[in-house]
């Protein structure tokens, strides 16, 4: 059991694309404008639980083959993103993270973010191999999603609590940010290959 809680703890806290993205974007735009994207985080690592815990024994059976197909799809994805990020970092007006749809954004992500999909599998596989109630799944998927929630929030405060610092060194925060997101994406890709 504290193998498990240490794994989610971690999981949840470490930088992946929700965590950098709330974190650039308060920077930027603002901690309550971004609300909408952690809310969208919300929403999505939620799904992503309870689809990962209702259909877990199917997935187990299958984890290679569509570990292997959502890793390299989230992964070229990421790098999309980073690319983006990175191409336009000078132009704050420009960067997806600035953009109407940021709680639609938010929730898609989260399906082609490897690390939350495979998170939510072994999370949901754990917590089935641990004896917990089968019934308790879908308490437990939103559960998992608030705690989600609750680091992008952290993340975002960080961005938004050294936002004049950030805003000083705005094109070098972009680039880390982008070099962080994009780093992630081929890390995803690589260990979804082998």
């Amino acid at each position: 059991m504290p193998a498990f809680i240490t794994y989610i703890i971690v999981s949840i806290i470490t930088p992946g694309p929700n965590n950098i993205f709330a974190s650039a974007s308060s920077a930027k735009i603002g901690f309550w404008k971004t609300m909408r994207f952690m809310l969208g985080i919300f929403v999505g690592t939620s799904l992503i639980f309870m689809i990962t815990g209702l259909f877990n024994l199917f997935l187990y059976e299958n984890v290679r083959f569509i570990t292997k197909v959502i890793g390299i799809s989230g992964g070229v994805f990421i790098l999309y993103l980073a690319g983006r990020m990175f191409i336009e970092r000078h132009e704050e007006d420009k960067l997806m993270i600035t953009n109407d749809k940021l709680f639609l954004m938010a929730v898609v992500l989260n399906f082609v973010n490897a690390k939350t999909i495979i998170f939510g599998l072994t999370v949901s596989t754990l917590y089935l191999d641990l004896g917990f109630n089968q019934d308790g799944i879908l308490f437990f998927a939103l559960l998992m999603g608030f705690f989600c929630y609750i680091a992008v929030i952290l993340w975002g405060l960080f961005g938004h609590i050294f936002k004049q610092l950030l805003s000083k060194y705005n094109v070098i925060y972009t680039v880390l940010m982008a070099v962080l997101l994009g780093y992630s994406g081929v890390l995803i890709i690589v260990e979804s290959i082998h």
